[in-house]
């Protein structure tokens, strides 16, 4: 029988072929056997639409300026440590306890930030607490404050804070806010930005999205980071954005936005001021020099950039992002969770884990450690709260307690091992926070501090209800079939 030739059949095999040259690319670029399977799916299932999204957010890709200026942060950090962070404050190795030193070290290698002594840390954990003393503190700066975050909304309680930044910028006051593009648009696009770029306030954004952008690199890298520094000597760190909790999203009908911040003094201020630093000088070039100048002509003043010896909390800043070599805090939580002997807290508004992490999880609890995740029970992201709920049966069935925070949105993001470690900042429990997203966590090696973290999750508990393995089992069948198939594209969302 003759070959016969037809077009459709030639645009059939071109398009099979090039679905195939991706798939190999993805076998050959994804380590993560979740995240390969999941896009194999997507490229067979939707080929033309799958191919166009693979090369959007398939792949970590950051512009070779930015991997050059990101070389020179690494650069920045060493020196930043070696000029401007007392030597005294910054090798604590004795006196953190034995099990954890491990942690510590990693994350120095990884990041040259290491862990701090002589900090005193404030646990805030109500709204309006939190924006009280920011703005108490940004009232009371004599020579300069850094914002950097992910979310600021100009509404509601926000407009008094943006406030009290114009006022101190007119006195004065040296002030540098980094903005998130897509997460801080409300802001870029307000007549807030114009009052305070007209009074001095140098306004970066972090990460700009646009079409040329997509031929350099991805769009959904974000810069998750919060942090709020006030004159070297004070700074901020957590999962509360710039936002009002009751208007935020409210139409999505989840609540108000239960959050956290940890304000802190003494030494590892100077390691949260050098991520900021270093977040504004890798957008532009032009912007390290005119840091290094900055820090410099701080030095030579009379205060200089020493901190006080505050307190006695041991702490490391550890900060991750995407060009980094190594997943530090996904390593660091994956770590902590093995190092578990009596009990494991996790409070998260986002778990959608792989399967490391899920299996750090289960085996934990199977060798008898406590193990409690407190979820909110409502979700702003509707393919996470079934990504995450299709996990539910293999915890159970392995005694890993699930409660379901129903007082709002908790958007609290902790981890506590055995009441004597803590992990405390802006990471997720997804692969978005683990390997995409600009993160920053506090890694808290004190037992006194990390209690204080205990008793707040203690609190969510008692607003939460605990899931039960027969009470999951008699669901609604339909419910376990929508939530699996969402698994699927867990490892991308």
């Amino acid at each position: 029988m003759p070959f016969s030739f037809t077009w459709s059949g030639v645009l059939l095999l071109i398009n099979f072929i090039i679905v195939l040259i991706f798939a190999i690319r993805v076998l050959y670029t994804q380590r993560n056997i979740g995240t390969a399977i999941a896009w194999l799916i997507i490229l067979f299932v939707f080929p033309v639409g799958g191919i166009l999204i693979y090369l959007l957010v398939g792949e970590v890709r950051v512009s070779k300026k930015r991997l050059a200026r990101t070389k020179k942060m690494i650069r920045f950090y060493d020196e930043f440590a070696e000029e401007y962070m007392p030597s005294k404050h910054f090798n604590p190795d004795n006196e953190i306890p034995p099990t954890f030193r491990g942690i510590e070290r990693m994350a120095k290698q990884a990041t040259r930030l290491g862990a701090s002594s002589n900090n005193s840390m404030q646990l805030l954990s109500k709204t309006d607490d939190i924006l009280q003393s920011m703005i108490k503190d940004i009232e009371q700066a004599k020579s300069s404050f850094l914002l950097a975050f992910y979310i600021i909304e100009p509404e509601g309680k926000i407009n008094k804070l943006l406030e009290a930044i114009k006022v101190a910028a007119e006195r004065g006051i040296h002030c540098i806010i980094l903005a998130d593009d897509v997460g801080s648009a409300p802001f870029l696009k307000s007549e807030w930005r114009i009052k305070l770029e007209q009074v001095g306030v140098f306004i970066q954004t972090s990460l700009p999205v646009g079409i040329m952008q997509t031929f350099y690199g991805r769009n959904d890298l974000r810069n998750h980071r919060k942090i709020l520094v006030v004159d070297y000597q004070i700074g901020y760190t957590g999962s509360f954005n710039l936002i009002d909790p009751v208007l935020f999203k409210k139409d999505t009908g989840i609540g108000e936005w239960v959050d956290v911040m940890m304000r802190c003094e003494g030494p590892i201020v100077l390691e949260m001021a050098a991520v900021l630093y270093a977040d504004i000088a890798v957008e532009d070039g032009v912007n390290l020099q005119k840091v290094k100048d900055y820090l410099n002509q701080q030095v030579t003043q009379d205060s200089g950039l020493t901190p006080p010896d505050d307190g006695n909390v041991i702490a490391q800043v550890i900060p991750s992002a995407p060009e980094q070599e190594e997943n530090i805090i996904y390593e660091t939580i994956l770590c902590a969770i093995h190092l578990a002997k009596k009990s494991i807290v996790i409070t998260t508004p986002y778990f959608v884990p792989n399967e490391p992490l899920l299996l750090a999880l289960t085996t934990a609890a199977r060798r008898g450690v406590d193990v409690t995740l407190i979820l909110p029970k409502k979700n702003d992201s509707t393919m996470v709260h079934y990504a995450s709920r299709a996990y539910f049966p293999l915890l159970l069935k392995h005694n890993v307690k699930i409660a379901r925070f129903d007082q709002g949105m908790l958007h609290t993001k902790t981890l506590v091992i055995d009441g004597e470690f803590s992990l405390f900042g802006t990471v997720n429990m997804d692969m978005r926070s683990f390997f995409l997203n600009l993160e920053i966590s506090l890694a808290i090696y004190d037992k006194e501090m990390t209690k204080k973290i205990a008793q707040l999750q203690q609190k969510y508990l008692e607003q939460s209800e605990f899931i039960t393995p027969k009470g999951w089992r008699y669901r609604i069948k339909l419910w376990g079939l929508v939530e699996n198939i969402v698994r699927l594209m867990s490892p991308l969302l």
